[in-house]
């Protein structure tokens, strides 16, 4: 075993590390029964851990998504908000959105940010990116 395996394994023994988490593929199934809670496939890509898969179920489809995130990023974040904005429509009639969320995590708060046309991929863009900054200090 070199010396880096042995870096690497001690580093994933302490604090997780939550920078670099890119989203790969998003699958939401959301059933219209009242007794039923829809159900977030994803799967995130990280440049040491390579591609991890997990899935989330909670009484919203987007905190099922927070919750598979929170599973793979090894963190559990409480979301304080989420909001949309949304800009003029383009040629295509796309209409493009920010969301901003802010999230609590060890007793501090985080904001992130993203921007596009897909309300779900922005999202949980937005997620990683107040996580990621939870990581930067």
């Amino acid at each position: 075993m070199s010396d880096a395996t042995i870096t690497n394994e001690r580093t994933d023994l302490g604090k997780p590390d939550v920078r670099d988490w890119k989203l790969r593929r998003i699958d939401i199934r959301s059933p219209v029964l009242k007794d039923a809670w829809p159900v977030a496939r994803l799967e995130l890509e990280h440049p040491v851990r390579g591609r991890v898969t997990d899935i989330g179920t909670a009484p919203g489809a987007f905190d099922a998504a927070f919750i598979a995130a929170s599973h793979i990023v090894g963190v559990r974040p409480h979301l304080l908000s989420y909001n949309v904005r949304s800009g003029t429509a383009g040629e295509e009639g796309a209409l493009p959105i920010t969301i901003e969320v802010e999230i609590e995590l060890d007793g501090r708060k985080f904001a992130g940010r993203n921007s596009g046309l897909d309300l779900v991929r922005c999202s949980l863009e937005a997620w990683l990116d107040a996580i990621a900054k939870s990581d930067e200090d």
